[in-house]
């Protein structure tokens, strides 16, 4: 299965609802089929994630829809004690250093300020994504065939065995 092919689990965490379907569109365009919920809050999200998605992107100031919202360092921390296999993207508006440094620090996949380039680096940050899922589906399946192959010599070598007594 190609990236491309790769229909993706997507957690977007945005407080502005014209930046959810902005993502989203981007998502579908480039990965078709793919399961894509959004959420104005981080507690919505936390409240709501049932199952670890293939990726969250996340806002890091949440407080439009709510003032007291956790922000995204908040929410990446609980997502990462949660999931902490889970890649998250920030896609946000913070281009201050020290934001994006924190958001690396606490396990962050990437980091984008959102911007003109914003949503073609977020489709280079899932197709690498994208790839590495499909590296893993690989691996795990070489592994299974490998295990496989072993038990088969081992009871192949017992049969040669068993026969060779009897």
């Amino acid at each position: 299965m190609s990236p491309a092919e790769t229909k993706l689990n997507v957690a977007v965490i945005d407080d502005d609802p014209t930046i959810c379907e902005m993502v989203r569109d981007t998502i579908e365009k480039k990965f078709p089929g793919s399961n894509i919920v959004t959420y104005n809050t981080g507690e919505d999200a936390l409240a709501a994630i049932a199952s670890e998605p293939d990726v969250a992107v996340l806002d890091y100031q949440l407080d439009s829809v709510k003032a007291d919202a956790m922000n995204g360092i908040q929410i990446l921390s609980k997502l990462k004690s949660r999931y902490p296999n889970l890649p998250v993207i920030f896609l946000t508006g913070q281009d201050r250093i020290e934001v994006a440094s924190n958001t690396i620090k606490y396990g962050a996949y990437d980091y984008i300020v959102k911007n003109e380039t914003a949503f073609h680096k977020l489709e280079l940050a899932l197709t690498q994504l994208a790839n590495l899922h499909t590296l893993k589906k690989s691996h795990g399946f070489q592994k299974g065939m490998n295990s496989f192959f072993w038990v088969l010599v081992l009871a192949l070598i017992g049969y040669l065995i068993y026969l060779r007594v009897h």
